[in-house]
């Protein structure tokens, strides 16, 4: 698997959609904005990040 900044997955318990990002450092994040204002993950290493999206989330169109 390859990370893209940019791409959008979504939640597989939640159905929430959400964006990947990655910062100045090489660190990776996801971000979602709602009603509630704008969220972000902990900042993680590529590595980290691909576990987690293989294992929670499902790539968006």
């Amino acid at each position: 698997m390859r990370l893209r900044n940019g791409d959008f997955y979504t939640n597989v318990s939640t159905n929430k959609s959400y964006r990947l990002n990655e910062d100045n450092d090489g660190s990776w994040y996801l971000s979602s904005r709602d009603e509630e204002g704008y969220h972000e993950t902990g900042k993680m290493s590529g590595r980290d990040m691909i576990r987690l999206v293989e294992d929670s989330y499902k790539k968006s169109q």
